[in-house]
């Protein structure tokens, strides 16, 4: 049985949300959410999980969903929380995986806390944009606000204010324009009664609080991560699809070209939703 609404207070007074899915008694997998989303996200990975014998933990970030937000955070704060997430779980050892905009905290995991993993998987995720060619790959609504709105935090907030008014007003709409623009690889993913109700929940949840830590959160991908990633030795798989066009086939090259230890999975038809396409077999991959 899910358990979707738990939190925790970190040393710093901080309140973290988080849900878990699958087998209770199962391997523990901490998973990063997508970007903007929240633990419930791990919703439609409740079923595979249990499947896959995983216990899958889903941590909001901060000022996401139930977690209050952390002034001037960065990615490689992030596995301080984790830590204390797994000490109260009384978890000593996990693998971690994160989707889309979850990957560069599965990046600072490898390099922060790799002692404390069995395993680190990416899917579907988005890479330092440094590089021209990458910025140039993506369309160019995600451009728009991966390079330059993502420089204006008053920018940032009224584009997300405008989003959380579209979940909330008429999401049934906002989800066919999504299909609209996504290859037939994902559109049959969305279709599904499972994902749609998912992606409601997972979205309004997202703006729980408002649409503040969506922006502070957007400001920290064009940077520099504040991550040695060419330094980081622990191995870190990257599954994705040829066919996405939120995250592009460039993003995970980009990846595994600045890391030094990765395993590539490449899915000839698959998109950006991947993650709910293959879940299974991801879980499997990434335990086994």
């Amino acid at each position: 049985m899910a358990l979707t609404d738990q939190t925790i207070k970190l040393v710093d007074g901080r309140a973290l949300g988080y849900a878990e899915f699958g087998d209770p008694s199962g391997i523990p997998v901490l998973f990063f959410h997508g970007f903007p989303a929240s633990r419930l996200e791990g919703i439609a990975l409740d079923a595979p999980a249990q499947a896959v014998g995983v216990r899958l933990i889903a941590p909001d970030r901060p000022g996401f969903g139930l977690s209050d937000p952390k002034r001037g955070r960065s990615f490689s704060g992030w596995p301080d929380d984790v830590v204390q997430l797994a000490v109260h779980l009384g978890i000593y050892d996990f693998a971690v995986l994160g989707t889309s905009g979850g990957s560069p905290y599965v990046v600072a995991c490898a390099d922060r806390i790799s002692e404390r993993l069995t395993a680190a998987g990416i899917v579907s995720g988005i890479s330092p944009l440094h590089n021209q060619a990458v910025r140039l790959s993506m369309n160019a609504d995600q451009r728009r606000m991966f390079v330059s709105i993502a420089r204006f935090p008053w920018l940032a907030r009224r584009m997300f204010a405008q989003s959380m008014q579209e979940v909330q007003a008429d999401f049934p709409s906002l989800l066919i324009r999504i299909a609209a623009e996504r290859p037939d690889a994902d559109k049959s993913v969305l279709e599904r009664p499972d994902i749609k109700d998912m992606l409601r929940t997972n979205l309004t949840e997202a703006f729980r609080q408002g649409v503040a830590g969506a922006a502070q959160e957007l400001a920290l991908y064009p940077g520099s991560w504040r991550l040695a990633l060419k330094k980081i030795a622990y191995p870190i798989q990257i599954w994705q699809g040829r066919e996405d066009i939120i995250t592009p086939p460039s993003m995970a090259e980009e990846l595994a070209s600045l890391l030094p230890h990765t395993l590539t999975r490449w899915y000839a038809n698959e998109g950006h939703s991947l993650l709910f396409a293959r879940s299974e077999e991801i879980l499997k991959q990434l335990v086994s």
